[in-house]
């Protein structure tokens, strides 16, 4: 039996732990909890309490019970929101829920001790990560495909001059589309990991948009989309590579987007310390729930019309990386079928 000295020195340690800790007796009954424990499920005052009365779904004391019987550390993942736990915790929350690692171990006849964490972030992580790997795997094996097979064709001795001509057009344009996909995801490692070398230079919003409109008007005029840009002859302290690079983005997004005999604006506009690169189309428009979900990587309103203009998927997630580096934000604003305003805001010096 340890002295109340020591029990006062476990308690303060169990008090300072980073995971939940609950001590829970053979009948259900919390008796002991710490403050993270607290924190990390969102209830208060858990101690003394059952825990039929604590959570609305039966798992935890299922696994309490299993480790009573067996004698077994019980290891499980649960999600849980608010007193709801399991498919419960997935129906109340609506994309709230908190994703719990538990771990139960035996202290005696009477008690197991139940520590846990929060994983939720790691799972999001890894949701991302696998998401990430299957869409890289994706969009790499289309233009793979098309490159295989044609050049599989333009090996057969019957074809006529002008078909293999077209076939090795298909190839290069296959080729040159896997090609901006590394090249752009080189781009986002590199801006990840913040390899480019952050040298902030001296230009103006003039100049910037000169370039932009340089690299996008043939693109424009295939389209027969009419581009207009106006600078404000604004001097800015930036990355003008990155700039620059960010703008065809957001420039090149409008005109796929947008139907053909359209217009498109691109302007600039001090906003206090701000400048804002604006870029307002009539095209197609953005859903509402699509919407929050245009920056992440390989993510396309429309696939098929995003695939046949040569859209990598990845052009929004590097503005978004470019405006973070220097400090600033995207923002975006939709409408289906009316058109659609980015906004990349970055500050003056």
């Amino acid at each position: 039996m340890p002295k109340k000295g020591e029990k006062d020195r476990y308690l303060h340690i169990i008090e300072a732990m980073g995971e939940g800790v609950l001590l829970i007796s053979r009948k259900h009954r919390i008796a002991l909890s710490n403050n993270s424990a607290e924190t990390m499920l969102g209830i208060k005052e858990i101690t003394g309490k059952r825990l039929e009365e604590l959570f609305s779904g039966s798992e935890l004391a299922e696994h309490v019970d299993a480790a009573f019987r067996d004698k077994d550390r019980q290891v499980f993942r649960t999600v849980g929101y608010h007193d709801a736990i399991g498919e419960n915790a997935v129906l109340r929350g609506k994309g709230r829920e908190k994703q719990y690692e538990f771990c139960i171990t035996l202290l005696d006849d009477k008690y197991a001790v139940a520590t846990f964490n929060d994983v939720t972030m790691l799972e999001r992580l890894e949701k991302v990560r696998q998401d990430f790997v299957s869409n890289v795997s994706h969009e790499l094996k289309t233009p793979l495909t098309a490159i295989a097979g044609f050049a599989e064709t333009l090996a057969e001795e019957t074809l006529s001059e002008e078909e293999r001509k077209g076939f090795a057009r298909i190839i290069q344009k296959n080729a040159a589309h896997m090609q901006r996909i590394i090249a752009d995801l080189l781009l986002l490692t590199s801006l990840d990991r913040a390899e480019i070398a952050p040298t902030m230079e001296r230009t103006t919003d003039t100049k910037i948009l000169q370039e932009v409109k340089a690299y996008t008007q043939y693109k424009a005029d295939t389209k027969e989309i009419d581009v207009t840009y106006t600078a404000s002859d604004e001097t800015v302290l930036c990355i003008e590579s990155l700039i620059v690079q960010a703008m065809i983005n957001l420039v090149v997004n409008a005109i796929s987007y947008s139907p053909q005999h359209t217009e498109i604006s691109v302007h600039t506009s001090r906003r206090g310390r701000m400048l804002d690169f604006i870029v307002s189309d009539h095209g197609f428009g953005i859903s509402d729930d699509d919407l929050p979900r245009i920056y992440e990587r390989f993510y396309r309103v429309d696939k098929a019309r995003s695939r046949e203009d040569g859209g990598t998927g990845l052009g929004l997630s590097i503005v978004r990386h470019i405006a973070i580096i220097h400090k600033g934000t995207i923002k975006a604003e939709s409408e289906l079928g009316k058109g659609s305003v980015f906004t990349l805001s970055i500050p003056v010096s």
